[in-house]
């Protein structure tokens, strides 16, 4: 089973308990994102048969992107990678940064 994790390192306030690597400097979303995009499209392929049956954003706190981020990423992810039709894709969030809406 072939599957994708992706760290999102930015936060809105430093936890004392976390020990990832973080940045409350939303400032730097843009020029990470597209940096990461161009790691994923740099990525040698997988053999022809395999697939990503699972894709992870984590961080850090991913719920931060905007619903449009998290698209761009997901199609970059999909023109490199052959995509499973049952793929999981899960995304850490705060509760804060998420409404029925955003969901």
């Amino acid at each position: 089973m072939a599957g994708i994790y992706i760290h999102i390192p930015f936060c809105r306030q430093a936890c004392t308990y976390c020990n990832f690597h973080f940045s409350t400097l939303p400032g730097q979303k843009s020029p990470l994102l597209d940096a990461l995009k161009q790691e994923i499209s740099l990525t040698p392929p997988m053999a022809e048969d395999d697939f990503i049956e699972t894709i992870y954003l984590g961080g850090g706190t991913p719920s931060l992107l905007l619903p449009e981020e998290i698209d761009g990423i997901l199609k970059t992810i999909q023109q490199k990678f052959t995509i499973s039709p049952a793929v999981e894709i899960t995304l850490e969030a705060n509760p804060d940064d998420v409404s029925p809406a955003i969901l």
